[in-house]
């Protein structure tokens, strides 16, 4: 049985760290039906419409979203009811309207966010904390190349309206992916099919380094995998292309999410 680190402690893998795991997912969630009313922003889904066999927009709009300052790549964090809080990027924010837009993956249904997303209806009340700086595209160079994935397509969206951006994406399912890109505004994203253990990746750095080729004054965007980000960052440095930026790992295998 092999140990691992948990905040700052050195404990026996198995029953032990799954329990921690679950104390902690309990303290956020009784951290959020405590203290929630007063710092949760009120939202109720006005729309929901798939545009992809695993992504849905869900369009939210409430008085308590009017006025908000908002940056594109800011992120929220949803709150589950029992299951602790989610986080994702909104596709846009009308502060004078009081809308907001969030695009969601349904990678799994066995999961709290990936459950939530699945049956979320028009009517639902959303509570959720933020908007918050994430990674925040406005501080980067014109213009940026972005890679990420599906759960990076919110990010892409935002930072295509915010300046010039060449977005690449590994995908699971290309056609999926280039419909729910069209429906996004943005078709003209190149996506790259996943490979086993990360074949495609050679790929991808390639097409990137390309992109980065076409403009000095472009920096980088490294989202969505922990472990294709630490990949690329190494394949794009070994070959002199990588280039300054920002780098936003949105999940990781083995884990449960990421902030």
């Amino acid at each position: 049985m092999r140990s691992v680190h948990v905040r700052g402690l050195w404990v026996r893998d198995g029953g032990l760290s799954s329990g921690i795991e679950a104390l902690v997912a309990s303290a956020k969630s009784i951290f959020g039906a405590v203290v929630g009313r007063f710092i949760f922003t009120e939202a109720r889904v006005a729309s929901v419409r798939d545009v992809g066999p695993r992504l849905r927009i869900a369009e939210l709009a409430g008085d308590a979203l009017r006025g908000v300052a908002w940056t594109p790549g800011d992120k929220v964090q949803v709150y589950l009811p029992g299951r602790g809080m989610r986080t994702y990027t909104p596709l846009r924010w009308d502060k004078e309207r009081g809308e907001t837009s969030f695009l969601l993956y349904v990678h799994s249904t066995t999961t709290p966010g990936a459950a939530w997303a699945a049956g979320l209806r028009a009517g639902d009340e959303v509570s959720f904390f933020g908007p918050r700086s994430s990674i925040r595209f406005p501080e980067l160079s014109e213009p940026v190349v972005l890679f990420g994935d599906e759960t990076s397509f919110a990010a892409g969206r935002a930072l295509h309206d915010a300046r010039r951006a060449t977005c690449v994406f590994e995908v699971d399912d290309e056609a999926a992916a280039k419909s729910a890109l069209d429906a996004i505004g943005l078709g003209g994203a190149t996506v790259v099919a996943r490979g086993a253990a990360d074949a495609h990746l050679p790929d991808v750095a390639a097409r990137i380094a390309e992109e980065l080729a076409k403009d000095t004054r472009a920096s980088l965007a490294l989202t969505g995998k922990a472990q294709a980000i630490q990949l690329l960052r190494a394949r794009l440095k070994a070959s002199g292309s990588l280039r300054a930026g920002k780098t936003k790992a949105y999940w990781s295998v083995g884990k449960k999410g990421l902030d």
